[in-house]
């Protein structure tokens, strides 16, 4: 089922942060001051918007659109280091009536694959401390994997979280849980870099053959506890070379491998599943265990990135290092109460 529109987007980015493009003279007010222009928040031009008839259209446009400058940029890297930040969207954003800023009350957390699901772990921290902390001077990321664990492991999705916490000069890979072709038009109506699609959620190729055809911004993303896992085993592609062999031949140019038992652990890239990777001539991403210090071994077997654990000890250096928090300023939404005066006098 298509998303109903109409959607509304600058023609040069694409971005629906949009502001009416108010002028000045002549004496009828919102007539003479109006020329039915808008100026992009994002790429800060300012023309008449373009009307799409679903979310999806929009998509596709912003899709074509970003070919071009991303291609050259991509050209311009040979590798991509991503760090992974997991979020804990069933955080409270209002708790006693007052109002507080997502970042501060959404969590970044440490993963681990259990029961059949990735779960948090036992390390927490504000995500604005998080974020300030990789994309600040010292670690300086630009791109990241931002892994919604409420769509992944329940298929619940926050999606105003989502939107208040992705940052739009930044590259983000989004991981919410995709299930659906609705959830990948979901995933970029947040405005994301990349849609990731995870095998465990999933029970057939076909599955990836519609998310291609739906975007070529989608990733899959395999993922091997001793073999793939996938929501039912699928007889044939159960070995990493053999399911990259399947998505290479639906079109896919990046594929991420995730390995689920070093995941979230920060022990360091799994050297045998490194050398069982190598050759495939394919753009592949890396993941699990993997720290700062496995960035040389992973770009010289050939990959083109890798996806750093949460919590490595030069990240929490980093967020150690930062000035403390300041407690933010709120405003309570409930009626104040008064204490009653005592009049009585102190008396030795």
């Amino acid at each position: 089922m298509k998303n109903r529109g109409p959607v509304y987007a600058c023609p040069y980015c694409g971005s629906r942060n949009l502001e009416r493009n108010m002028l000045v003279g002549g004496p009828m007010a919102t007539v003479d001051n109006n020329d039915n222009t808008y100026i992009c928040r994002e790429c800060k031009k300012s023309a008449v918007p373009l009307e799409f008839h679903s979310v999806e259209e929009w998509i596709f446009f912003k899709q074509r659109i970003g070919r071009a400058a991303e291609s050259e940029e991509r050209a311009s890297r040979n590798f991509i280091q991503i760090p992974i930040v997991p979020v804990d969207t069933k955080a409270l954003v209002s708790v006693g009536g007052i109002d507080m800023p997502l970042g501060k009350v959404i969590e970044v957390v440490s993963i681990e694959w259990s029961e059949g699901s990735l779960r948090r772990g036992d390390y927490a921290a504000k995500f604005d401390r998080y974020w300030n902390a990789i994309s600040g001077t010292r670690y300086n990321a630009n791109d990241i994997l931002m892994m919604d664990l409420a769509g992944i492991a329940e298929g619940k999705p926050n999606f105003r979280a989502l939107r208040d916490l992705v940052k739009k000069k930044y590259g983000v890979w989004l991981d919410l849980g995709i299930r659906s072709d609705q959830d990948i038009f979901d995933a970029f109506s947040v405005e994301i870099y990349r849609a990731m699609a995870d095998t465990s959620l999933v029970s057939s190729m076909h599955h990836f053959e519609e998310l291609y055809a739906l975007s070529d911004k989608c990733v899959p993303c395999i993922q091997i506890k001793g073999e793939v896992v996938w929501q039912r085993r699928l007889p044939g592609l159960m070995q990493a070379r053999d399911v990259i062999g399947r998505l290479e031949s639906i079109g896919f140019e990046e594929i991420a491998i995730m390995d689920l038992d070093r995941l979230g652990t920060r022990k360091g890239v799994s050297p045998e599943l490194i050398e069982g990777l190598k050759g495939l001539g394919s753009n592949l991403l890396i993941g699990g265990g993997v720290i700062e210090a496995d960035m040389k071994v992973i770009e010289e077997a050939g990959f083109v990135g890798a996806f750093v654990d949460p919590f490595t000890p030069v990240i929490n250096d980093v967020i150690g290092s930062q000035e403390p928090e300041k407690a933010p300023v709120v405003f309570s939404t409930e009626k104040p109460t008064h204490r009653p005066k005592n009049n009585s006098l102190a008396t030795d």
